[in-house]
This record gives structure tokens, C-alpha cells and sequence, in this order.
């Protein structure tokens, strides 16, 4: 009976010491990001745009995924853009910046009514390009603000 319950433990705590937590980064095989559909930009104020709903919305290292729902023109060809404002800094020092999805209004014909996800690159809108600098994320449209963190990255060329 006791070899028994030493072979066990013996195996257990063989079991949780090979056991390691392993982070991956994003960009480690060489793949880069994915298919950017939109790089986010600073402006000083934000210009009109067609009405839509955000569905869902997350951040993934510098990527924003946007879950839209709008009225697509009738060719299919919507400009979207991605505007921040100046960062500004709370009473703790954490730095903020609006931000917010912009579709044009040039085409005023609406056909149908379309859902999409938008990736949005937010390296422009971080505070710092330094690993692990966080910005709060304040998107017109979002219900909670969105902690995005700075991750390093290098461009193909």
C-alpha cells in the first residue's frame, strides 16, 4: 500500500514539475500581423460619419477587431478610417485618448445592411513605442474603455 501511494506522488510531482507555462509571442514565426484593413491615425477632431452599431470589439497585441454593423453603399466601396484624438493623462498618470470608426458619407446611397469585422492597427495611437506602454482606449460608440498595450513589432519589408 505505501509503494503504491509513493509511486503516485512520485508521479504527480514529476508531472506538475514538467508542467511550464509557455507565452508565445504573436509575431514569432515570422507570419507578422494579419490583413490590416485600416491603420489608425491622430486627429485633432473627428469628422462626420455614416451611423453604425460596434457589435463586439477586443484588442489582440496592436490589432483592434471591430464588429460592425452599417448600411453598405450599393458598389460594396465604403472608405473607413480610424481617428484618435491628443492623449490626455488622469490625476494617476495613465494616459487616455478618444478614439472612434469613421465611414465616409461621401456616397449617400444605402443599400444593404452589412456585418463585418474591421482590424484596425493601433500602433499610432499608443503613448509610448516601448514595450508593454499602455494607453486607455476610450471608442465613440463602445460601451468600456479598452486598455491597449504596446508590443514591439517589425514591419516586412
Amino acid at each position: 500500500m505505501n509503494r503504491t501511494i509513493t509511486f503516485l506522488m512520485s508521479i504527480s510531482i514529476l508531472l506538475c514539475s514538467c508542467a511550464k507555462t509557455t507565452v508565445i509571442d504573436p509575431y514569432f514565426f515570422g507570419n507578422g500581423m494579419e490583413e490590416i484593413h485600416i491603420k489608425a491615425s491622430i486627429k485633432t477632431s473627428f469628422p462626420e460619419s455614416k451611423t453604425f452599431r460596434i457589435i463586439d470589439a477586443y484588442i489582440d497585441a496592436n490589432l483592434l477587431y471591430l464588429q460592425i454593423e452599417y448600411r453598405s453603399t450599393c458598389s460594396g466601396k465604403d472608405n473607413f478610417k480610424f481617428t484618435g484624438t491628443q492623449l490626455y493623462y488622469d490625476d494617476s498618470g495613465n494616459a487616455h485618448r478618444e478614439a472612434r470608426l469613421i465611414i465616409d458619407i461621401e456616397d449617400n446611397e444605402n443599400c444593404d445592411l452589412t456585418k463585418d469585422t474591421k482590424i484596425i492597427d493601433l500602433r499610432a495611437l499608443t503613448s509610448l513605442e516601448e514595450r508593454d506602454a499602455e494607453t486607455i482606449l476610450h471608442i465613440g460608440g463602445w460601451r468600456t474603455a479598452m486598455t491597449y498595450v504596446f508590443i514591439p513589432h517589425r514591419d516586412k519589408n
